[in-house]
């Protein structure tokens, strides 16, 4: 079988494991969210929330590592959440036994109604020995369509893939 199709659907297998709402453990969902932070700021009447200094936000096997933490809402639903830092850190066990997958980039932007995560400036993403990285790495969780861009300096994207996963399509 081609390795060009293969690379595609392990990067968008990769990149669905940070949906929370498609390949979370079964009990993520469940369990109460957990976030430290040195302070946060709540603005009802822009509907944005931040925390910020050594943020650390929990939920069952999700974890998020990040300098600042913004959640913009409309009313009552969270529309937005956008992670920065140097970088910001996403990680979540997809199945039981399975190690986690970790995201990278000093912005992680998860968009609630497009359904899509955005991973720019130094962005990675890496689930046990395969890694994908570049300057931007988008992917649409609904249509399961991922984009990965280089750098304007003429940088590349790149997947590394190692000899035990290239044949287990």
């Amino acid at each position: 079988m081609p390795a060009e199709p293969f690379i595609f659907r392990f990067a968008a297998v990769l990149l669905a494991a940070l949906s929370p709402t498609l390949w979370a453990l079964p009990d993520d969902r469940s369990q109460p969210i957990q976030i430290e932070a040195n302070q946060a700021m709540r603005d009802d009447a822009r509907g944005l929330t931040v925390y910020e200094g050594d943020v650390v936000i929990t939920q069952g096997s999700i974890l998020i590592r990040a300098d600042k933490v913004s959640i913009f809402g409309d009313g009552r639903q969270v529309t937005r959440v956008v992670g920065e830092g140097n970088p910001a850190h996403y990680e979540q066990v997809p199945e039981v036994g399975k190690p986690p997958v970790v995201a990278r980039a000093r912005t992680i932007s998860y968009e609630v109604g497009s359904e899509k995560i955005i991973l720019t400036r130094d962005a990675s993403l890496r689930q046990e020995e395969a890694t994908l990285t570049g300057e931007r790495i988008e992917y649409d969780l609904l249509q399961e369509i991922i984009r990965a861009q280089g750098g304007d300096d003429n940088q590349r994207i790149r997947m590394v893939i190692p000899p035990s996963q290239q044949g287990a399509d």
